[in-house]
């Protein structure tokens, strides 16, 4: 390992930018970083991230579903009892704005100017009861400055439409040190009725997400984040279920969670997935934001162990023995260092950095080099889509263009493409790949060839478009790039740039693929495209069909006409293909036979049947490896 670090675009972007790196780096445009304005809203992603991979405690801000008070005499056992000697520490009330200590006609004043302005009967009443919990060993002292500015903050600031009167207490649970808040909902400037839901602009999460900021302000770690980013999939327990099993045993936790649909368990599985995608690149991410630095070298193996743990179906909890000790976490900050101000700043170099290296390849003289470049940069910016936060610029490279927004989208291509890429590198069929490609290369250079004026006028080459239309799909910023380029002709050569591209789509279509590849393409293509997309303009599905029309005796094809695709098997493995193939000869016999019009049939059922099959043959392949494990054990 050399004795420097490497630089982010190095590191990030990889070995095969490295030229271009050096280069951007001793001309840099010194480019404005797109979206700096939104940083807050992306540093608090990150610090929730951090967050959970340490294990911090989680903000819990509840709603106590029945506690509402429909009358005075609801109103004033409720305050009662948040506010009773034996239980709090400190109690307070807030009006317009000024906190004052509770005082022994306090409460009954309040009921009397509460309820003078309750009009109508709400269904949740005309108070909401709120509680603001703690981290075990959170001091008392901590907890009631954290309690008081949150209040103030989130119903006496007027951030949120007006400004809420409640009355507050902080008990000294020793287990479970937490604030009541008992709110009036009618506001005291404009009358606005409290609302709090995801659809209002003051929700749980903003709520939550004050508790942590001014929690941790105080010196309490705390974080708020959702459930699926912890990996935890089930629901919470209901709150009354909660409750009585909390007041019968002491044990809240132990209620099993609400029922949940497969199709919802997978759906939320795959949302987790997505984020320990995202914590792996933020494990890189913090690897570069401070070289040399420990706290950023334990934060980033934080992030990738948590990475593993959701990869593997746990989840992120609070523990005792986090992986970062908060003593750690306390003495790294109270030393001026902001973990997520240098993965922010880290972030925006990455983009700056990206841009110009984007910016190079753009600059270099047109060849199928610069082709393959582009390719790598896009690749490189679907691995960097997380730790980015989906940055816009990232997105657009890591995205693939929808085939009519591409001039030179060709499924075909595409498909033997990502065939490749599924396959060994020993596997034979790699070479007849290549040799595929490389037969088509030549036949597309010398078809551009034709018309040397117009590719000149687009500022490319024959060499450099046969290389584009090999590739058979492209990114967002590649095609924008492209159609920028062809809005620039003039009328005459924007119509013989339309013909040297038809030429080339002719070429490919009439493309002979080895017949051992043919079943992988048809897969890939079905899986591939939309699933509105008409099965009869699949070209793999249809060279199929062509070749067992003309390859299946008049006996076998009557079989599947009927509906038996017995025939098939031998050639065709895959039941989705198979189905599909069969489908197809049938709609072409019946259209010769005169019993209608083709059918449009397209390829949604075939694409389900197809995922369900992948699907089986994970599991088995699961299954074999757990076998081969319990083998070599008893071995």
């Amino acid at each position: 390992m050399s004795s420097y670090p490497l630089s982010l675009q190095e590191a990030v972007l990889g070995y095969p930018l490295e030229d271009l790196a050096r280069r951007s780096r001793s001309g840099g445009s010194g480019t404005r970083v797109p979206g700096a304005g939104q940083r807050s809203v992306q540093s608090r992603s990150f610090r929730a991230f951090a967050g959970n991979a340490q294990r911090s405690p989680q903000s819990v801000v509840k709603r106590i579903r029945a506690g509402g008070c429909h009358s005075k005499e609801e109103l004033t056992r409720q305050l009662n009892y948040i506010t009773r000697e034996e239980a709090a520490h400190a109690t307070w009330t807030n009006f317009a704005g000024v906190d004052r200590d509770l005082r022994s006609t306090t409460l009954a004043r309040a009921v009397e100017d509460w309820s003078s302005a309750w009009r109508g009967a709400p269904r949740r009443g005309h108070t909401d009861h709120i509680i603001l919990s703690f981290p075990k060993g959170t001091g008392i002292e901590a907890a009631e400055a954290v309690a008081r500015e949150w209040g103030q903050a989130i119903f006496a600031s007027g951030d949120y439409g007006d400004q809420w009167r409640y009355v507050a207490a902080v008990h000294r649970d020793p287990d479970h040190i937490h604030a009541h808040f008992v709110v009036d909902k009618v506001g005291c400037d404009w009358g606005t009725f409290l609302s709090i839901s995801m659809k209002s602009e003051l929700n749980y999460d903003v709520m939550r997400e004050r508790h942590a900021e001014l929690s941790r302000a105080h010196g309490i770690d705390m974080v708020a984040s959702n459930r699926l980013s912890r990996g935890i999939i089930e629901y919470p327990p209901r709150e009354t279920e909660y409750r009585a099993a909390h007041d019968r045993t002491g044990r809240g936790d132990l209620v099993p969670p609400p029922p949940m649909s497969d199709a919802e368990r997978a759906y939320r599985r795959e949302i987790v997935e997505g984020f320990a995608r995202q914590y792996s690149s933020l494990g890189l991410l913090a690897s570069l934001s401070g070289p040399g630095n420990a706290f950023m070298e334990k934060l980033s193996q934080a992030f990738f162990a948590s990475a593993q743990t959701l990869e593997e179906g746990g989840s992120l909890m609070a523990e005792p023995d986090t992986l970062m000790p908060s003593e750690t976490h306390t003495t790294t900050q109270d030393g001026g260092f902001d973990a997520v101000a240098a993965m922010m700043q880290a972030r925006g170099k990455v983009l700056a950095e990206a841009r110009e290296t984007w910016d190079s390849i753009q600059a270099m003289e047109a060849s199928p080099e610069r082709v393959r470049m582009e390719a790598e940069f896009s690749r490189t910016s679907a691995e960097l889509l997380a730790a980015t936060q989906a940055d816009p610029f990232f997105r657009d490279h890591a995205t693939i263009a929808e085939p009519d927004a591409d001039l030179f989208a060709n499924l075909t291509l595409s498909s033997l493409q990502h065939v490749r890429e599924e396959l060994e590198a020993d596997d034979p069929r790699v070479g007849k790949i290549d040799r595929t490609l490389d037969d088509l290369r030549g036949a597309l250079i010398s078809a551009f060839s034709k018309d040397p004026e117009v590719v000149a006028q687009m500022g490319t080459t024959p060499e450099e478009l046969a290389e584009y239309l090999l590739q058979g799909e492209h990114s967002i910023a590649q095609a924008e790039t492209w159609r920028g380029r062809a809005q620039s002709l003039d009328e005459e050569s924007s119509a013989r740039l339309t013909v040297v591209l038809e030429k080339g789509h002719r070429i490919v279509d009439g493309v002979a693929v080895p017949r051992d590849l043919a079943e992988h393409l048809a897969l890939d293509q079905l899986l591939t495209v939309d699933k509105h997309h008409q099965l009869a303009d699949v070209p793999a599905i249809e060279a199929l069909v062509d070749r067992m029309a003309g390859e299946l005796s008049n006996g076998d094809l009557a079989k599947v006409f009927a509906g038996d695709s017995t025939p098939l098997q031998d050639e065709i493995r895959d039941p989705a293909v198979r189905a599909a193939v069969a489908a197809e000869l049938k709609n072409e016999a019946d259209v010769v036979a005169g019993h209608g019009p083709r059918e449009g049939e397209t390829v949604e059922a075939y694409q389900a049947m197809a995922r369900a099959r992948q699907a089986e043959l994970a599991a088995e392949r699961v299954s074999e490896q757990g076998a081969e494990i319990e083998d070599g054990h008893e071995l």
